[in-house]
This record gives structure tokens, sequence and C-alpha cells, in this order.
């Protein structure tokens, strides 16, 4: 059973607990966190506030801590990194723990802690994601990020590409919102094959860079300049981020899973 919640204050009381949980914020949290684990950091501890996070960052030895994140999409002030996954380079990662703090995503991760199991998706990690869920017994829950408490396009498409790809493999759908984003997606979907099986025309930006220019949070991130984020977000399966991330526990970190 595969249900959908377009918001973590949309999740019922209790629904998560024994279940899977994918938590998604493709603008850019998620997106971002799969590309520094696939490049090499060994872990990456999210929390909610910066002064926690700089205090998580001060206990390590030096140079072992990354200090990354945003507020309102905008680096923070004495942070080594933003929230841009292209700076998460096998250079900046390798060996290192990241330490992070976003305005939407951390807090939807630390929701999800009555989930058995916490995962994060995003485009660039989609098929590895789906594949670690492919014979999955448990309840199944997709949680959007959202963008500050508001409903995010960019989150719904991949949401809906989640639903729509685990109903094809025999999962049922189980509440309106995930019926609500399969829809969406199969649009769009068409839009990509269309895409792909005509070729690249000359000055077309691929559908799904689009797709993810249309809501808040892309609009957002085009108004500061960050233009080159919706471009490695709107890569479905990116080679070099095939990964599945799994929150583990005693103390809560992110890695990649076995």
């Amino acid at each position: 059973m595969v249900s959908v919640h377009l918001l973590p204050a949309l999740i019922p009381s209790g629904a998560l607990r024994g279940g899977v949980a994918v938590v998604i914020d493709v603008l850019r949290a998620s997106t971002t966190i799969a590309h520094a684990l696939a490049h090499g950091c060994e872990a990456v501890l999210p929390c909610l506030e910066i002064d926690e996070a700089r205090r998580i960052a001060a206990d390590f030895p030096r140079g072992q801590a990354l200090l990354g994140g945003e507020r309102r999409g905008e680096p923070i002030a004495g942070f080594d990194l933003g929230n841009s996954p292209g700076d998460y380079s096998a250079k900046a990662c390798c060996g290192k723990t990241l330490v992070m703090t976003t305005t939407n995503g951390t807090k939807a991760l630390l929701a999800c802690l009555d989930a058995e199991t916490v995962l994060v998706g995003a485009f660039v990690n989609f098929a590895a994601t789906v594949q670690r869920l492919i014979h999955e017994e448990r309840p199944i829950h997709i949680v959007c990020a959202g963008t500050e408490g508001q409903i995010s396009y960019e989150d719904s498409l991949l949401a809906g590409a989640f639903a729509s790809r685990l109903a094809d493999l025999e999962h049922d759908l189980a509440n309106d919102q995930a019926e609500v984003v399969h829809g969406l997606w199969e649009h769009v979907d068409e839009s990509i094959r269309s895409y792909e099986d005509h070729g690249r025309r000359s000055g077309e930006e691929p559908p799904l860079v689009r797709y993810l220019k249309r809501g808040a949070g892309g609009r957002r991130v085009m108004e500061l300049g960050l233009g080159d984020d919706i471009e490695i977000a709107a890569t479905l399966n990116r080679d070099d981020c095939q990964v599945v991330v799994e929150l583990a526990r005693d103390p809560l970190r992110l890695v990649v899973s076995d």
C-alpha cells in the first residue's frame, strides 16, 4: 500500500508506525543529500536549527565535518556550503560528515521518525530508491517536504513518479493524495517520453527542467540565480547518484544503505 502525504502536517497521527517513509524535497535538500553521500560523505546529520548544526559540527575533529544548508534558499553565514547539489563534489565530501539544516527538508525528515524505515528520495536516485521498495510488504508513505508549510509542485511531481512506478509494480494506492499525484505525473511522463522519442530540439529545455521551474520553489531558486541546481535536480536517475539513502538511528544520521 502506497500513501502520499503532500506535507508533513498532513500525515495522520500514528500513520507511519511500522511502515516505510520516503522523504522528498526535490529543491533541494533530498537532491543534495543524495549527491553528498554519492560523492563520498560518510553520513549526513540532519538538524532543525542553525545553532544546533554549529554545535554538532564543532564537536568533530578539525576538517572532518562540513556545515551545509540554507534559509529561504540562501547559504547560511559561516557555513561551508549552501544547498546546491553541484557544490557537493568528491573533493568537498570525501571522508567527511555533512551536518545539515534546511528550511523544509530536514524538518520533514525529523517529522518521520515514527516510521520503521526512513529513506530519502529524489529524481537523481529515483531508480535506486524504487528498487529498494519493489518487494516491500510494509506500508509505504511518500512524504513531501513542501515549501514553508505550503504544498510544492516539484515534490508533488516526484511523489507522483513514485506512486506511478509502484502502482505499475502492483502496489495499491491507499489515499486520494496518491491518486492525485499519480495523475499529475502521468501527464508529465508523457511529455518526457515524447521529448526522448523525438530528441532534443534546438533551444528546447528538457520537460522536467521546465516543470520544476513552474512552482514557487523553482521560481525562488531561479530568482537566486541557481538554475544549475534545477537542472541537476531534474536529472532522472543520474548516473553518479544511484544510492539508496537511509536514516540510521542512535545517533540519527543518513547513510548509504547496504
